[in-house]
């Protein structure tokens, strides 16, 4: 078998497990290390599953439409060869605040009515459960196109020459510290903004929680100004997630979700 009909086999195989295992999961990207001094590479991987735990995935280019180092002004593709775990890296320069950004592919996934009704009652999609309810939908399968939105920050040195923690970097779905979290202590608050299309959205459940006790979640809905305020009681990674469904018109599914999840860690 030639290299490149093996390649494209693998990957469709690869593809029919990521559609089969993913929604329905965090999905979320980590930086090894979070903290990190300049011209050191920082690993980047990419995860899916449950209470900060899962697997990784590779790097296959079919998966993503971006994976990118964002700054004020511009974007640079996270170097990565194919099939790589940890899916990339980069070599920081500067230091202070640098912004990652992952955003997959769109997926379809059809799910059992008992998977799809528990699946919107853990992420507060109440719009969904009022929707299905009144069109007597309940029992039937959920068919849903959905895509994923991922963010984590790497703190470089104790000095800012760059801080783009608070950017928003144009993904449909995003959540924006509305303040550095590397520049919080134990138990600050910190406000987040969720921002749908670029503007703030109201109502979206938004789920906070450290890898040291990822049972022990923080969770509320977002104001008019689309914002959340959660405690950062501990030290460690924290991993901050949000889910936005809405009824569409089309062939094959009925729903489209957006997934965005934010990543940092605090000392």
């Amino acid at each position: 078998m030639k290299k490149t009909h093996l390649n494209v086999l693998i990957i469709s195989l690869l593809m029919i497990l990521w559609t089969g295992h993913s929604i329905g999961h965090d999905f979320w990207l980590e930086a090894h290390p979070f903290y990190t001094e300049n011209n050191q590479t920082v690993e980047l991987s990419v995860h899916v599953g449950n209470d900060y735990a899962g697997d990784s995935l590779p790097n296959i280019t079919q998966w993503y439409s971006d994976f990118s180092r964002y700054q004020s002004n511009n974007k640079t593709d996270i170097a990565g060869e194919l099939g790589r775990d940890p899916a990339g890296y980069f070599t920081p320069k500067k230091t202070g605040t640098h912004l990652i950004g992952y955003q997959s592919i769109w997926h379809f996934a059809h799910i059992d009515s008992d998977t799809f009704n528990k699946y919107l009652l853990e992420e507060g999609l109440i719009n969904a459960i009022n929707d299905r309810e009144a069109n007597q939908q309940t029992d039937q399968a959920g068919k849903e196109n959905y895509i994923r939105h991922a963010k984590a920050l790497v703190q470089v040195g104790n000095q800012w020459e760059v801080d783009d923690s608070t950017h928003p970097i144009g993904y449909e779905l995003e959540i924006i510290p509305l303040r550095n979290p590397y520049k919080s202590s134990i138990n600050d608050l910190l406000t987040i903004k969720i921002l749908f299309q670029g503007k703030p959205v109201q109502g979206l459940q938004l789920v906070a929680f450290n890898r040291n006790t990822p049972k022990a979640i923080q969770k509320s809905l977002s104001n008019k100004e689309g914002e959340v305020t959660i405690k950062l009681n501990q030290p460690g990674d924290w991993l901050l997630k949000t889910v936005k469904i809405y009824r569409i018109d089309d062939d094959e599914a009925d729903w489209q979700s957006h997934w965005a999840s934010l990543t940092f860690s605090l000392q």
